[in-house]
């Protein structure tokens, strides 16, 4: 028989060998369940980097740190990829050096009591940097954050958030460009969500879609800035999403953006620590800041969308 000593320990150690997606789904249906009235606040942000370097973690912390203190506590944090740079240990859980410098890790800065967010539910999808390795796997991924992919429904409050994965590198093109898209059975485990949605349907990934002002090959400098129709995911994707899908939130480019497509509003944001691009790389889009946005949700439709700076312009 085991002492209450030894008991202990095991549920502790158990706890330490959660993911970030479990504990933070477990706590989000317990505030879903105390909630009262019908409006409530989440965040979106992107590309943080994490223990890529001083810069960058300084950036994310301070992101952390103001979503923090805002006045109303959000109910949630949705990262549409790129938290981390290279899928390492270090850069997920136990932190590391950078040129010689100590650098703290992903999660111990959103779980920092002082200057982190450890009480909000945080959700990540993966980004390309993710990966180990070029086009690697997401093994680390799914060992400290989670799921590739969740679809979460919440009835109580009119919402349904999902997550997939699209940063899979699927070939390249003609001229030795990479392209990206959805990995093998995302677009069917969308479908399935779908069936349940709610009023309120958020969607996060990575790459934003090549659609409206982003399918003009001269509005991005990158042309791996987003994903087309290889394989026919970009059709298949657009018919699942409408009508059915009100926000989707997207990153990969460090910058700020956003459009309208077939009834559903696409919100690109890559501000949360990794390098900005330069002035000028999206043509006509706002300069590009650190930041992040405040969603503000009144009786499961999206009313209010607040980007709040957390740094200088590029």
């Amino acid at each position: 028989m085991k002492s209450k000593k030894q008991t202990a320990q095991v549920k502790r150690t158990a706890t330490s060998q959660r993911t970030l997606f479990q504990t933070s789904k477990a706590r989000l249906l317990a505030k879903v369940k105390k909630l009262k009235g019908n409006e409530y606040t989440f965040i979106g942000m992107g590309d943080g980097w994490a223990g890529n370097g001083q810069s960058s973690n300084a950036i994310f912390t301070s992101a952390l740190s103001t979503i923090s203190k805002l006045k109303r506590k959000p109910l949630f944090i949705l990262h549409n990829g790129d938290a981390v740079f290279t899928g390492t240990d270090q850069e997920f859980k136990t932190g590391g050096t950078y040129s010689g410098v100590p650098v703290k890790s992903l999660l111990q800065m959103i779980q920092d009591p002082n200057r982190g967010v450890p009480d909000i539910p945080f959700f990540i999808v993966p980004g390309n940097h993710e990966h180990t390795g070029i086009n690697g796997p997401l093994t680390n991924f799914r060992k400290y954050i989670g799921p590739t992919h969740f679809g979460i429904h919440l009835p109580k409050i009119k919402t349904t958030i999902i997550g997939l994965d699209n940063s899979q590198q699927l070939n390249s093109d003609g001229s030795g460009q990479l392209v990206y898209g959805f990995a093998p059975g995302e677009l069917a485990f969308l479908r399935e969500q779908l069936k349940k949605a709610q009023k309120n349907t958020v969607m996060t990934m990575h790459v934003p879609p090549r659609i409206g002002k982003w399918a003009n090959p001269r509005y991005f400098q990158d042309p791996t800035s987003t994903f087309g129709n290889t394989r026919g995911q970009l059709t298949r994707f657009l018919s699942s999403v409408r009508g059915k899908v009100s926000q989707v939130l997207v990153g990969h480019v460090h910058a700020l953006d956003q459009l309208s497509y077939q009834g559903t509003r696409y919100q690109l944001s890559g501000g949360a620590g990794a390098p900005l691009v330069k002035k000028g790389f999206l043509k006509g889009a706002p300069t590009p800041i650190f930041h992040f946005i405040e969603f503000t949700v009144r009786n499961g439709v999206i009313v209010k969308r607040r980007v709040i700076p957390v740094g200088d312009t590029a």
